[in-house]
């Protein structure tokens, strides 16, 4: 097995190295960050104790295979040893080169995470990258409006006395804006928000993709059931957030996916977009997904598998 030996400039950069790679995977402490060294390798040194005094700058691994491990978790072609040996300004820019991230956003992040675990603290919610405002879209769920865009505003804000983070979602029903209220919850690489409406309106439940800093664009899928309909049919829809300069919520309803539709909305909002066409097409492709983008249980399925399994329930009883 190969050995690096103890040097000051690898104890003093080998923390801010780990809680930079932590911060641009999104993860949520030092367990989030263990599971992805063994993803890459299920035998790696990297484990909780042994991290905890890397991250405390206290010690560092002794055996190569960690970097190793370590340029397989960030997707580097460069070795383990360029790890082990590089300042933290080249490994920033090779992370960032990496994953489309802003030098800035993740210093940043990474100057307010609180103690060895890469966990942001209470204090420092304000500063997250995922903070502010986004532009929605997702598929009506309506049968009144079947095959329109429904567009929404989402707000990411601290979370006020509670720690973390807190999300708004709001979209235009029936001639009214309607909020939906929900605590932010990071899992891994996964970001969800379990939505209330005040007045006890259905809920809502994104799920989402957690990218790394900047975060200009969130993608996943949102769940729950109708409201502007004749019947509550369970719904599902996926779901696009656009980072946009400030709140867009004046300019939420309901319109036609036509080509350059939806990036005509986001210049609207003052998103300056270099190749408007080419993001209209990648949303518009996102959200159609492989199979339309939109489903709905209905009450005509769930009175068919009743009417055919009810049988076999009371002939059993």
């Amino acid at each position: 097995m190969q050995h690096i030996d103890d040097k000051p400039a690898l104890l003093r950069d080998l923390a801010a190295k780990l809680r930079l790679t932590g911060a641009v995977l999104g993860c949520g402490g030092r367990k989030d960050l263990c599971a992805r060294f063994r993803a890459a390798n299920p035998a790696t040194h990297f484990d909780l104790e042994r991290s905890h005094k890397w991250l405390q700058g206290r010690a560092v691994p002794r055996s190569l295979t960690v970097y190793e491990d370590w340029a397989k978790v960030i997707g580097t072609r460069k070795a383990g040893s360029w790890i082990a040996g590089c300042s933290v300004e080249a490994f920033l820019e090779e992370l960032c080169g990496l994953f489309d991230a802003d030098a800035g956003a993740l210093r940043r992040l990474v100057e307010v995470r609180g103690g060895d675990s890469g966990a942001p603290s209470p204090a420092s919610s304000a500063a997250h990258y995922l903070c502010g405002h986004y532009a929605c879209y997702s598929w009506a769920w309506s049968p009144y409006y079947r095959g329109k865009l429904i567009r929404g505003s989402l707000a990411i804000a601290p979370g006020g006395r509670a720690p973390g983070l807190a999300a708004t979602y709001t979209e235009e029903l029936l001639g009214h804006a309607v909020r939906f209220l929900a605590p932010a919850l990071i899992c891994g690489r996964t970001l969800h928000f379990d939505l209330r409406e005040q007045q006890g309106m259905s809920p809502l439940f994104i799920s989402l993709i957690l990218p790394g800093p900047p975060a200009s664009a969130l993608c996943g899928v949102m769940s729950g059931a109708t409201v502007v309909g004749p019947e509550p049919e369970p719904s599902t829809t996926r779901f696009a957030a656009v980072r946009v300069p400030a709140e867009p919520a004046d300019s939420n309803r309901y319109f036609e996916p036509a080509p350059g539709a939806v990036a005509e909305d986001l210049l609207a909002a003052g998103l300056r977009l270099p190749n408007p066409a080419d993001a209209d097409a990648l949303l518009r492709a996102f959200l159609a997904g492989p199979t339309g983008g939109f489903d709905q249980a209905s009450g005509a399925d769930q009175t068919r598998l009743t009417t055919e399994l009810d049988k076999a329930y009371l002939a059993a009883d």
